[in-house]
């Protein structure tokens, strides 16, 4: 099967399963939410922005490095799962015997036995990457997709729900995360079965070495401009707020992070098997080029309308799922829904550095905005609370887009116009449906909140499926003619019935 074929079969293994794995996230997590309340989530949320940014460490980008290496060998795994085991073991003591201190900082003594508990979860991610990421390169979405459901529903629904009901409060978050990350684990090197054997040393460890010190640096710099939001809303303000912030962005990041999964490792692997035995002046940019325009060009269509009208929706969409407890999240929601699309379209600039040889630009050319990020997002939360460093998110987001954008088309040689032409039809697509939200939000005010945001939200997708019918411009050529090929693969019932997509080729 062509490197292109595997890609669309990745791509629909990928997006059905984000598809479902949103699905059971978001009736999860609005479950929870409701029984637990902001103030666990809060005290929760400490612990989990700890365990992400010390997961860093535990891997340091070597696993990762088995996505892009031409030939992976048995002696590649066995050094990379080898000190997969040595740092994640080293990081979770460290975050075990620092757990205290870091509950200080943060000035919440609860967070302490939370951290404690948590830490084991470095070593089980650092063991875990060598087996996610072989599977990635074989572009087997479909195992990474079901071991990732299948450990999701054991965790959440079959032991964080009921414990919840029993009033164990944030260990039921705790244990449920738990039992989720270690299933996973364990399932995902129940598909690939690499070698345990240990290996220190071999010729190729610098190499190995150097290359997971440029991812490790990235995924930092990475971290701080998304995640230092709520390590500082945690310093200043209490754990109601941190609760409040943390639902409303993982509300939102969790299906835009599916969605990630699910394209930017395809993406990336496609892009690095374009690219073997070539150098960075020799990559073939037109695939590309066409690659990272119907991306961005399904981004701007499917996603920015739907966060745009969840914008507009946001009191009646908290008020109606997670109920009165939480509704002061909804100023939150606002712009952190809007920040969303940024954030994917920023997403699919990375596979073409990394698969051009430009690991190092993405570093470059980002840690300015981080250190300003830092230094503003502190302001804003003096000043603003929660809401400063949401709207803040929003306006970084869009920065770090335009600037990765800008370099991308550089280094392909993409001109403006195209990529416009990509964005046109989604930005009057999420016009049109905001609009049309907005007017019928107010003529349903006094409707119960779950009657309106269901009749808002039946409203929004038939008049999106109607405007796709009449205007296929909407739909950008590059964009079309992924979807052809994406329709191509379904039942041919399917297929005629959602022809319309390809654009202007259906007219054709």
């Amino acid at each position: 099967m062509s490197v292109a074929a595997r890609s669309i079969s990745a791509v629909l293994w990928g997006v059905g399963g984000a598809i479902l794995r949103m699905a059971l996230q978001f009736g999860t997590q609005i479950a929870l939410a409701r029984m637990l309340g902001p103030d666990s989530y809060g005290v929760f949320a400490i612990g989990a922005v700890v365990i992400g940014f010390s997961g860093f460490f535990s891997d340091v980008g070597i696993a990762y490095g088995l996505i892009q290496k031409r030939e992976v060998t048995d002696r590649d795994v066995r050094f990379v799962f080898t000190w997969q085991c040595i740092l994640g073991l080293s990081v979770t003591v460290a975050v075990a015997l620092g757990a205290g201190k870091i509950a200080a900082f943060f000035g919440e003594t609860r967070a302490e036995l939370v951290v404690l508990a948590l830490a084991p979860l470095c070593f089980v991610n650092a063991l875990s990457a060598p087996a996610m990421n072989l599977l990635k390169r074989a572009l087997d979405f479909r195992t990474l997709q079901l071991s990732f459901l299948i450990s999701y529903l054991v965790g959440y629904v079959l032991v964080g729900i009921p414990l919840a009901l029993a009033g164990l409060q944030v260990w039921a978050l705790v244990l449920a995360w738990s039992v989720q990350a270690t299933l996973n684990g364990w399932l995902l090197y129940r598909a690939s079965r690499h070698s345990l054997t240990p290996l220190i040393w071999y010729e190729q460890a610098r190499q190995q070495g150097m290359y997971g010190l440029t991812v490790l640096a990235t995924n930092l710099l990475n971290w701080v401009i998304a995640s230092i939001d709520r390590v500082i809303i945690g310093r200043l303000l209490p754990a109601r707020s941190v609760g409040l912030y943390a639902t409303s962005y993982n509300l939102v990041f969790m299906p835009t992070s599916s969605l990630m999964s699910a394209i930017q490792p395809v993406f990336f692997s496609a892009s690095a098997r374009l690219a073997e035995g070539k150098t960075a002046t020799e990559i073939d940019a037109a695939s590309l080029q066409r690659g990272l325009l119907s991306l961005v060009g399904a981004v701007s269509l499917f996603v920015l309308p739907a966060f745009c009208v969840l914008s507009v929706l946001s009191h009646p969409f908290v008020l109606a799922l997670y109920g009165k407890a939480w509704v002061d999240a909804s100023a939150l929601l606002r712009p952190l829904a809007l920040a969303m699309p940024f954030y994917l379209v920023w997403g699919m600039t990375t596979p073409v550095l990394w698969a051009s040889g430009n690991a190092s630009r993405e570093f470059r050319t980002q840690w300015p905005l981080a250190i300003c990020w830092v230094l503003g997002c502190w302001q804003a939360v003096e000043h603003f609370g929660a809401q400063g460093a949401a709207w803040g998110l929003l306006v970084l987001f869009a920065t770090r887009c335009i600037i990765m954008l800008v370099t991308v088309m550089g280094l392909l040689h993409l001109r403006a116009a195209a990529l416009l032409r990509c964005v046109a039809g989604g930005v009057a697509m999420a016009a049109l449906l905001s609009l049309v939200a907005a007017i019928a939000q107010a003529a349903l005010l006094r409707a119960p909140p779950l009657v309106g945001l269901l009749a808002v939200g039946v409203l929004c997708l038939a008049m999106g499926m109607l405007a796709l019918r009449l205007v296929p411009a909407f739909i950008c050529p590059e964009l079309g003619s992924l979807l052809a090929r994406v329709i191509q693969r379904l039942p041919p019932a399917l297929a005629l019935r959602l022809g319309f997509l390809r654009g202007r080729e259906a007219r054709t």
